[in-house]
């Protein structure tokens, strides 16, 4: 048989290549997905929509596309800037030649998918005539024979592609195309709603960024206020003549080097009543309001304080009482999957988390309710497990993997 690409159940004459668009951001407005979703609800890949998350349904997709071939390798890639396809991810693989391997539109069996919108396969590639060769190296690492891919699209745009490979040279029985088919719809429907949830995730984090900064100057204004009430309180406790209550140091007390009642007649009487009945020197109603007051207003801006710490924290995802969403725990499948292809713990991610928003560790192990060493020892451990250096690098590796 001729080892040329053939077209999966489409003519022998291949379209005129048509421009493809990149996908769009996730920040952006997503297309509708009822083009798709009539031929995905009779699909056994529904589930895939639930992960919420593109590199988790790309990483099964890719394990799908190899079970439900027969194939040794699957892949699966999504169109990025430039109109390239990305293959971001995997499975069966033995070395990385493939691995975030740029596939331009007319390169390949892939840029030819891409190309033409439409699948195609080949026996033998490192022999076929139709595509273009310059990904034998992969390839041939790989060592892979047959190939089959499929474009996910939406709307008639192309937004990946999926792949199945053999190890030996092998047509393609129209089953598996078709199985890949459907694969490729139920992928192109899990794209698009896990755009949209992380467009909603993003929208609800400005709007609660753009609460907390409210917060944030209403409890500024109140330690200000709380500030200046203290102060004044303080102030007036002191006074200009350093006694409690501000009263001249003789007033109400007896002169230095006499004692109570010393003297005699009216004016000893008078001197002992001012001594027994001054407030400020024994205390008294006026006083112990004034303290009462100040320890009130001290408390209040203590808890300000710890308020406006805690409003401060932007970049941390936020506790919502009553919600049973707490600020730390690993709450989206995706994020799972993530943390179990980094390798990454429950708790090497909470620090790793909180690393990023630029805590410290005595702030962490506080937060966490940790000894200080503990955190070390879990901040040390993801550093190792990314192929991080320092605190930054970790931080941009986590990003780059989608962790944060």
């Amino acid at each position: 048989m001729d080892t040329s690409a053939v077209p999966a159940s489409v003519p022998a004459v291949v379209p005129a290549p048509r421009p493809v668009s990149r996908s769009a951001p996730a920040s952006a407005s997503v297309p509708a997905v009822s083009a798709v979703s009539a031929s995905v609800s009779a699909s056994a890949h529904t589930d895939l929509v639930g992960l919420l998350d593109r590199r988790a349904a790309l990483l099964e997709a890719a394990r799908r596309a190899r079970e439900l071939t027969g194939a040794d390798i699957g892949l699966a890639g999504q169109v990025e800037a430039g109109g390239a396809a990305v293959l971001r991810t995997w499975a069966g693989t033995r070395r990385d030649g493939l691995h975030d391997l740029v596939v331009p539109a007319g390169f390949g069996l892939g840029g030819k998918v891409l190309q033409t919108s439409r699948p195609y396969w080949v026996r033998d590639y490192p022999r076929s005539r139709s595509i273009t060769h310059h990904f034998d190296e992969p390839i041939r690492a790989e060592g892979i024979r047959a190939m089959a891919g499929v474009p996910v699209s939406v709307e008639g745009r192309v937004i990946g592609t999926l792949y199945a490979a053999r190890r030996e040279a092998s047509g393609f029985a129209d089953t598996a195309l078709d199985e890949l088919r459907r694969l490729a719809d139920a992928t192109a429907l899990a794209l698009t709603v896990a755009d949209r949830a992380r467009a909603r995730r993003e929208a609800e984090l400005a709007a609660e960024r753009r609460r907390l900064d409210a917060l944030h100057d209403s409890v500024g204004l109140l330690l200000d206020t709380l500030d200046e009430q203290v102060r004044g309180l303080r102030a007036g406790r002191r006074g200009p003549s350093g006694r409690p209550d501000g009263t001249p140091r003789t007033g109400g007390f007896p002169p230095r080097g006499t004692r109570p009642g010393a003297g005699a007649g009216a004016g000893a009487g008078e001197s002992r009543e001012s001594w027994r009945g001054g407030e400020s020197w024994r205390g008294g109603p006026e006083r112990d309001g004034c303290r009462e007051r100040l320890e009130h207003l001290e408390h209040r801006l203590a808890e300000a304080r710890a308020l406006l710490r805690s409003s401060k924290a932007h970049g941390s995802p936020v506790m919502r009482s009553g919600t049973g969403v707490r600020r730390g725990t690993v709450a989206d499948e995706g994020l799972r999957v993530r943390l179990r292809e980094a390798g990454l713990t429950r708790r090497e991610y909470e620090v790793l988390r909180l690393v990023s928003v630029g805590r410290t560790n005595p702030e962490i192990a506080e937060e966490l309710d940790l000894a200080r060493n503990t955190v070390k020892t879990y901040l040390q451990a993801a550093m190792h497990k990314l192929g991080a250096r320092n605190r930054m690098e970790a931080t941009v590796r986590a990003r780059e993997a989608g962790l944060l």
